[in-house]
């Protein structure tokens, strides 16, 4: 079949035609030189007004936040004043700082910190030799559905609210417990701070061990309130507040460590961001002074 080249000659003009028509629209869409030039000036002004707009907002969140602290701090001071205070961590927090926050937190608010008792893996654990020397020391014998963890949380417990220093040091010695070095446990308390969540399912053992203890802390009379970091990825406030006992979930946060003070004190109710959270705070008006 012989080429017709017409038909191609045809298509290069119709291409040709379709680009001038595109750039003929193109530059009478295109701003003139002046029009442009304003546009980039509105651009630029619009630019620093955003970045001016950012520094003020900066610098007013710097007061607030400095404005908040100083308030807290009003808040709080005193506040535990006379109370003989316990922390109880129920896992081993490494080098996360929620632990030496709160016991800044105790003395800050006026309370007297006894003792500071991290709940280890071996206690999670509880091989069989350590069964048998802690059964051995305190005649524990479990009932059947029993733990024999539980016993030994709650036999914690009533070392702690009664200030049975060898006993304790006794559960230190078989490393189910580690105490910060300023530690007194000849002192007996009225007040526990218990600081949960969990990270890993063999970091701690909620169930088996921090319920048991709260349950007898409740028991002998002892004031107890249960906490965590807003980062937890295991929450154990639901737990907690199975006990009946009040809760704030994010006392890693300015907001949560006044809950736990104003808690400690008095205060009653679940407050935080999680779910389990019945408000961010408690009201300021429940709790008095010394």
């Amino acid at each position: 079949m012989p080429i017709d080249y017409r038909y191609h000659i045809g298509s290069f003009i119709a291409i040709f035609l379709a680009l001038l028509l595109g750039i003929l629209i193109g530059i009478g869409l295109a701003p003139d030189p002046e029009g442009l030039k304003k546009t980039v000036g509105e651009l630029k002004h619009d630019f620093m007004m955003d970045q001016h707009e950012r520094e003020t907002l900066t610098a007013e969140e710097k007061q607030y936040e400095s404005l908040s602290k100083e308030a807290v701090t009003g808040l709080i001071r005193d506040r535990l004043k006379g109370r003989r205070v316990a922390i109880i961590l129920n896992h081993e927090f490494n080098h996360d700082p929620l632990p030496d926050v709160l016991r800044a937190l105790m003395k800050e608010s006026g309370a007297t910190l006894a003792s500071t008792t991290t709940i280890t893996k071996e206690f999670v654990a509880m091989p069989e030799s350590l069964r048998q020397r802690a059964s051995e020391r305190y005649s524990l014998v479990p009932s059947p559905g029993v733990h024999f963890r539980s016993l030994v949380a709650e036999q914690l417990g009533r070392d702690l609210a009664e200030g049975r220093e060898d006993s304790i040091a006794f559960l230190h010695s078989l490393g189910v417990v580690k105490s910060s070095a300023d530690s007194d446990y000849r002192l007996p308390v009225d007040t526990v701070l218990f600081v949960g969540g969990i990270g890993a399912s063999d970091d701690a053992s909620p169930e088996r061990i921090d319920l048991p203890l709260i349950g007898e802390l409740l028991r002998l009379g002892i004031r107890v309130v249960g906490c965590e970091s807003s980062l937890s990825s295991t929450s154990c406030i639901p737990l907690y507040k199975s006990k009946g006992i009040s809760t704030v979930d994010n006392a890693d946060t300015l907001a949560g460590r006044m809950s736990v003070v104003l808690c400690m004190a008095g205060a009653t109710g679940h407050f935080g961001v999680k779910d389990a959270a019945d408000r961010l705070w408690p009201a300021l008006s429940t709790t008095g002074r010394p």
